[in-house]
């Protein structure tokens, strides 16, 4: 199982697995190296580390997204003011954060959110009975783009939280503009948010503010030496129903503006007072789980003992650092280990006739940053997004070639090119969020034949979005779609071990996403069609990829 994710113990191992991190974490353009003599890593130069900006721009909603900054300045630890007595937007907005405690080891797997804050004598489920579920069972959105005409297909934040019926709220993110979340709820609901610090500026514990209304969670990160606290999920509590929301958008403006993000919602209903308990289902306990992954406070997560998630039928796909305590892990498979056990599932509940398309699908693999990528990744990849971790059938059919190079002609990756980054009608500022490693493009063993460009569904818009299609059938009619924050990096998704059974060799990054077993995919006039479920699913792109020309070199930042 891949529970078993490597614990190294030696000093020897532990400096490689340091050394291997700070490496993928280059790759990858999460940090970089300053021409700077000063050190504070040996031999490493100065490690600089993405922060958050503090200013909310007015007319255009923009921020800058994080970006490496030589001296990043601390977002969330402010100095103390005095409670205000009489609120109101503004002063709300401006209150200070406060630790709750001074940090000390696995504080957070002690820690319980004050009364004030999520309290089980004002439980959601003791609200008005029953109303009818926006979302019941599942749908698939797109963020509307500013300025882009509205579609029944996207949506906004606000249309999300739907401010005025919101009791509480669980949110988790990489970037946070906490100014800007705040403006999307009433002053009443009781907000927690779990989001990325920089571990060698920043402690774990609990801050708290507007009198523990508000609580920001810096989780332990253990001895993850730069960890990324990546994934993107929400929990929203109504009288009657939670909200359940994992998307690839991070919680500032940018992404839910000028960006293009993709969304996955569905509303499960609480049961009553007085009423049997929910009965606990694959996807609630992989969702616990999940929670625990990431230091959610018990709690929260105590408020889903009485959610019925029995309609559930997408399946979730986590990832956490592979040098995390074993005993903090609550899941039994993360990464590509997981995605293996799901697409192994899909797979056993095929009829025996579609098991020989199955093993001839085609990958489709797209994220906004991209991380070192080989043939020999690419295979793992595949063979993972089969459900199998050894080719089988006729996968290798030329002999002239490695299995890993006949295997990954199975896999288009997508990624936006130079010409599509200058074109994007956003200028630079949405742009700084797509991530291509110049160096990495132009190792000689990087398999750039396997890029191909996309088309995005709103001209001149680039997609933050991370979505991966596999397809089989003789058409490519059939196949599942994953939707998440996992870009297309071994970081985010680790790296196999071979041995008596493939274990996980590392994992740098806490990832969440979805995927959607069952898809159907169709196109004709030109015109896509995708359904899950019974209702469209509306992707950021085009399913017609193409293969990058001679003149064709993806977008990369002039930092990167």
């Amino acid at each position: 199982m891949s529970r078993n994710l490597d614990n190294y113990r030696s000093d020897d191992d532990s400096i490689k697995e340091e050394l291997r991190q700070f490496d993928t974490m280059i790759n990858e353009g999460v940090i970089c190296i300053s021409d700077s003599d000063d050190s504070d890593h040996e031999g490493l130069g100065d490690i600089n580390t993405v922060t958050t900006n503090d200013a909310i721009s007015t007319g255009l909603p923009l921020c800058t997204p994080p970006m490496p900054t030589v001296k990043p300045k601390p977002r969330l630890l402010r100095q103390a003011e005095s409670e205000p007595t009489k609120r109101s937007p503004e002063t709300v907005k401006k209150q200070p954060l406060q630790f709750l405690t001074q940090p000390k080891e696995n504080i957070l797997s002690q820690l319980t959110p004050p009364e004030s804050t999520l309290s089980d004598t004002e439980s959601v489920s003791s609200q008005p009975e029953s109303v009818a579920l926006p979302f019941p069972d599942g749908a698939v959105r797109l963020t509307q783009v500013l300025g882009a005409p509205s579609s029944p297909n996207s949506i906004s934040l606000a249309a999300i939280l739907q401010k005025d019926t919101l009791r509480k709220a669980l949110m988790t993110t990489y970037v946070l503009d906490l100014d800007w979340v705040v403006s999307h709820i009433s002053q009443s609901t009781k907000l927690v948010v779990v989001t990325h610090y920089d571990k060698s500026k920043g402690n774990s514990g609990v801050l708290l503010s507007d009198s523990g209304r508000i609580m920001i969670v810096h989780m332990d990160y253990g001895s993850q030496r730069m960890p990324v606290m990546h994934s993107k999920l929400m929990l929203l509590f109504y009288d009657n129903y939670v909200r359940f929301v994992a998307s690839s958008a991070n919680l500032f403006a940018i992404d839910w503006t000028v960006l293009e993000n993709i969304v996955f919602i569905q509303d499960f209903p609480i049961t009553q007072h007085g009423q049997k308990p929910a009965a606990k289902c694959e996807f609630g306990v992989d969702l616990v789980h999940a929670l625990k992954d990431l230091s959610v406070p018990e709690q929260v997560i105590e408020q889903l003992d009485r959610v019925d998630f029995t309609k559930a039928k997408a399946h979730i796909v986590t990832s956490i650092p592979s040098l995390q305590d074993p005993r903090r892990r609550h899941a039994k498979s993360y990464g590509l280990i997981r995605l293996k056990e799901v697409a192994a599932k899909m797979r056993r509940a095929l009829d025996p006739v579609d098991m020989v398309p199955w093993f001839n699908a085609s990958l489709y693999c797209y994220g906004s940053s991209m991380g070192k990528i080989t043939l020999n990744y690419l295979r793992d990849f595949y063979l993972c997004a089969l459900g199998t971790t050894q080719p089988s059938y006729n996968l290798v059919k030329d002999k002239k070639t490695s299995a890993s190079a006949e295997i990954a002609k199975n896999v288009c990756v997508g990624f936006h090119t130079q010409d599509q980054g200058n074109s994007n009608k956003f200028g630079d500022v949405p742009r700084n969020s797509i991530k291509f490693h110049m160096n990495m493009y132009f190792d000689e063993n990087y398999p750039s034949q396997r890029l191909y460009k996309i088309t995005p569904e709103v001209p001149n818009v680039l997609v933050h979005a991370k979505v991966f299609l596999s397809r089989f059938g003789e058409t490519g009619e059939r196949g599942w779609i994953y939707l998440g924050s996992h870009n297309f990096t071994p970081g985010a998704w680790g790296s196999l071990k071979y041995g008596s059974e493939p274990t996980m060799r590392y994992l740098n990054n806490y990832e969440f996403g979805v995927i959607l077993p069952d898809v159907r995919f169709e196109s004709m006039f030109g015109r896509d069609t995708v359904t899950w479920n019974g209702s469209r699913v509306p992707l950021p792109f085009k399913l017609k990829w193409e293969q990058y020309g001679q003149a064709d070199i993806p977008c990369m930042h002039q930092d990167y």
